[in-house]
């Protein structure tokens, strides 16, 4: 493993043993599952779990999970459930056991907690029959909810992690110059969703996903069918939104672009400058101290004064989810561009801002750049594509 990653992990053990003991806690149990809810575990441990699928079943305990046991005081230990794990994790006292509720058991007994007060860190993630098993495994010990003690420390990215977003950023810049550039009536969704991964992948980054909707396909947030891509050639005239996915050194890569392939209507040119103002007026307006939700307040009263906030999020009626997330690790990390999302904003935070234009009678669109909350206001990390129409 990278020595500076090396570091940077154990900074990340100190900050949430140190938050963990002010909270009156002996230590964080910290639970990962599988590739999509991985992060926590990646972010302390360097690890992500493998084939998840019967956590409880017959004498396997757990399979698809890992539990990182996390002193506030002493070095940390891990439990994993594949004898084939990552060899590259951070932490040297790695143990592997189908019954990982038992393996748990052992390291917490290990280090004299059997009576202690835990925080939990993963709540979310762990059945709840496995926490039964926990809590009968372990009679004496107290757990409490802490899924934000890891969550808060890593909204803010540090230095090093903020290089892989950047690097992560443009990637997706120069996939969507090729992109703009391969775009014409004929090509198949599938086709552009072939093209975006392979540059992707060529330019360096890994995980890579996309879609592309186009034409009727494009009035949804995401395909009824199920589909990113689908076999429909675009036809001229067809409005088309995209989106560039990846990983790059582990941090998501999330960035999507929207234009009109070929001749474009007055409509259609309309709806892409009403969300392009959107994405222009959200994003001026990010800075640290403002609440998550009232960037999502900004792009409704433009879709209110549009007469368009059926298209917009569920806030206002629409079939969109929200105007964005954070990124980091993970892809829709806190805090959520959400009414209702009181989070204020502090330097460090990554965002995706992304709004939508939905179901309109001429198709629909959405525009998202990655943006870095500063300590002044903002940074774009994304600089090409914003009007892929032009």
């Amino acid at each position: 493993m990278d020595e500076r990653l090396k570091e940077e992990i154990k900074q990340r053990w100190k900050k949430c043993a140190d938050e963990a003991a002010a909270r009156g806690f002996d230590a964080l149990l910290v639970v990962g599952q599988g590739a999509e809810r991985a992060g926590n575990i990646k972010y302390l441990a360097n690890h992500q779990p493998a084939l998840p699928g019967h956590p409880r079943r017959f004498g396997f305990r757990g399979r698809g999970l890992a539990l990182m046991l996390l002193p506030t005081a002493g070095e940390p230990a891990i439990g994993v459930t594949t004898p084939f794990y990552e060899r590259d994790i951070a932490v040297r006292d790695v143990r592997f056991a189908n019954n990982l509720i038992e393996l748990t058991g052992e390291m917490i007994r290990e280090k004299g907690l059997q009576k202690a007060d835990i925080g939990l860190v993963g709540m979310d993630i762990l059945p709840v029959a496995l926490y039964w098993d926990l809590v009968k495994e372990l009679p004496g010990v107290k757990f409490y909810p802490a899924d934000d003690i890891v969550m808060n420390i890593r909204s803010r990215k540090t230095e090093y992690e903020l290089e892989q977003l950047r690097a992560g950023a443009a990637l997706a810049d120069m996939t969507a110059r090729e992109l703009k550039e391969i775009l014409r009536p004929g090509i198949s969704e599938r086709e552009v969703g072939r093209f975006i991964c392979a540059s992707l992948t060529a330019n360096g980054a890994t995980g890579a996903f996309a879609t592309c909707q186009s034409g009727v396909r494009s009035r949804e947030p995401y395909p009824n069918d199920g589909m990113p891509c689908s076999d429909k050639l675009i036809e001229d005239g067809d409005m088309v939104h995209m989106e560039i996915n990846g990983f790059y050194n582990g941090y998501q890569i999330d960035v999507c672009r929207s234009t009109v392939v070929g001749a474009m209507s007055r409509e259609q040119e309309r709806i892409l400058n009403i969300c392009l103002e959107m994405l222009e007026k959200s994003v001026a307006a990010t800075r640290p101290g403002i609440r998550a939700e009232e960037l999502e307040a900004i792009t409704g009263e433009i879709a209110v004064s549009h007469g368009l906030a059926a298209n917009h999020t569920a806030a206002y009626g629409g079939p969109g989810t929200y105007l964005g997330h954070a990124i980091g690790l993970g892809v829709d990390e806190p805090p959520c561009l959400a009414r209702g999302d009181k989070t204020l904003l502090v330097p460090g935070m990554v965002l995706t801002i992304e709004p939508g234009i939905y179901r309109t009678e001429w198709g629909g669109c959405r525009i998202e750049d990655e943006v870095l909350v500063t300590q002044n206001g903002h940074e774009v990390l994304n600089v090409f594509g914003r009007r892929f129409w032009e």
